[in-house]
C-alpha cells in the first residue's frame, strides 16, 4: 500500500539509537569498478572483516529489529564499501522505518553500483511519491514497468498520475490493476474516489461496495460511501456509513500509532497485546491472525502471545480456535499466573469444570508465591 507520510514518530531520548542520527551520505565509496557486473546469483560474499556485521544484520532482519539491522548495515558498508546487498537492504530498512529520503538515497546508491537491477527498486518510486515528488515517482514506476507489469507498480503509477492532475490516465491504470488483481482493495477505493469526483456516483458506489466486501474494516471506503449515499439522497444509509467510518477510524488511528512504535522497538509485549485486542474488538479475524503471527515471530516460545491469542478467539466467539489456543497455552503456561488465569476464564466459559478448577488452583499457587517474595 502506498500512502503519504502520515505518522511522525518521535522517540524518547533513551529510545533513540545513534544510527538514526546518521545518514547514507556517510557511506564511503568503493574502489573504481569494484562491483562492476555484480550479479546476485554469482555474488561473492563481503570481505571477511565484514561478515560478522552481515550475520548480525540478517539475524536482526529476521527478528524485525529494524534499527539494530540498520546499524549492522552501516558497519558492513564501512568495512565493505558499497556492497550492493547492503545498500539495497539498508534502503528497505529505511523504507520500513518511513524515512523516505534516506531510503531513496540508499536505493539510488544501489542503482549506482548495479544499474541493471532497476526491477529491485520499485520502492524508490514509493519513496518519491511519499515525499511529494510525483513526477519522479511516475518516471521511476514507468522505468521499472519496462520489465513487466505488476499490480503494485501500476497502482503506484496511478496515484502519481492522479497527483499530477492526470485523472484519466490514473483511471486507466487503476482499471488495469483490478483486472490483474480483483482483490486490490486500495485500487477499488481510489476508483470510487475518482468516479465520485467526476460525478459518476453509480460507478463510485459499485467500486466502494467491492472495497467494503474485500475489507469491511478499512475506514476510508465507509467515509467515501457516506458521501456517495448522501449525494444519492440515501440519508439514513449515509449517516450509518459515516458512523461506521468514525468507529473504524478511531481504531485505525490507534493501530497506526502502535505499529509505528513497533517499527523502532518490536520487543514491546504491551503494544502487541493492544494490537491484538483492537483487531479482535472490531471482529477483524484476518488482522488478529497477522498481529499474532508477527508477535510470535519475535517471541516464538513466549507465553504472552498465546494468552493474547486465546483471549482474542474468545472475544471473537471462535470456539474451535479458542480450544486449540487453550491446548497450546496449557503446554507452555509453566509459572505464568497470567496464563493460568486466562485458561481458567476459558474453561469457565466452556464449562470444563475439572480443567477450570485445576487452572484456578495453579493460578492461586502462583499468586501466593508472588506474595511471599
Amino acid at each position: 500500500m502506498i500512502t503519504a507520510l502520515t505518522l511522525l514518530l518521535v522517540l524518547a531520548p533513551q529510545d533513540r539509537a545513534p544510527v538514526l542520527d546518521r545518514s547514507p551520505a556517510e557511506w564511503p565509496a568503493a574502489a573504481e569498478a569494484r562491483w562492476e557486473g555484480w550479479d546476485p546469483s554469482t555474488s561473492e560474499p563481503p570481505r571477511l572483516e565484514a561478515r560478522g556485521a552481515l550475520n548480525r544484520a540478517l539475524a536482526s532482519v529476521q527478528r524485525a529489529e529494524h534499527v539494530v539491522a540498520l546499524a549492522a548495515w552501516f558497519e558492513l558498508l564501512e568495512a565493505e564499501p558499497e556492497y550492493p546487498p547492503a545498500l539495497y537492504q539498508a534502503g528497505v530498512i529505511y523504507f520500513r522505518l518511513r524515512r523516505y529520503s534516506d531510503a531513496a538515497a540508499a536505493f539510488e546508491r544501489y542503482l549506482g553500483v548495479a544499474p541493471e537491477r532497476v526491477a529491485d527498486t520499485r520502492a524508490l518510486g514509493h519513496c518519491h511519491y511519499s515525499l511529494g515528488r510525483y513526477g519522479q515517482a511516475a518516471s521511476h514506476y514507468e522505468r521499472v514497468l519496462e520489465g513487466g507489469e505488476t499490480p503494485g507498480l501500476l497502482f503506484g503509477l496511478a496515484l502519481a498520475r492522479m497527483r499530477l492532475g492526470e485523472e484519466e490516465a490514473a483511471l486507466v491504470h487503476l482499471e488495469r490493476v483490478v483486472s490483474l488483481d480483483s482483490a486490490h482493495v486500495e485500487a477499488h477505493i481510489w476508483l470510487g474516489q475518482l468516479h465520485f469526483d467526476e460525478g459518476r456516483v453509480e460507478e463510485a458506489r459499485a467500486a466502494l461496495e467491492r472495497a467494503q466486501a474485500l475489507d469491511p474494516f478499512a475506514p476510508r471506503p465507509w467515509f467515501l460511501a457516506a458521501r456517495v449515499l448522501l449525494e444519492m439522497g440515501e440519508e439514513e444509509a449515509g449517516r450509518e456509513a459515516h458512523l461506521r467510518f468514525e468507529s473504524l477510524e478511531r481504531v485505525a488511528q490507534e493501530v497506526r500509532s502502535l505499529e509505528g512504535k513497533l517499527l523502532y522497538r518490536p520487543d514491546r509485549p504491551s503494544v502487541h497485546m493492544r494490537l491484538v485486542e483492537l483487531h479482535a474488538g472490531v471482529g477483524d479475524v484476518g488482522r488478529v491472525i497477522g498481529a499474532l503471527r508477527r508477535w510470535e515471530a519475535i517471541e516464538a516460545k513466549g507465553v504472552l502471545p498465546r494468552v493474547a491469542g486465546l483471549e482474542a478467539w474468545r472475544t471473537l466467539g471462535r470456539a474451535e480456535e479458542a480450544a486449540s489456543a487453550a491446548e497450546g497455552l496449557a503446554q507452555v503456561a509453566g509459572d505464568s499466573a497470567e496464563a493460568w488465569a486466562a485458561l481458567a476464564r476459558h474453561y469457565r466459559s466452556t464449562r470444563e469444570r475439572v480443567l477450570q478448577v485445576q487452572a484456578e488452583e495453579r493460578w492461586r499457587e502462583l499468586r501466593e508465591a508472588e506474595g511471599d517474595e
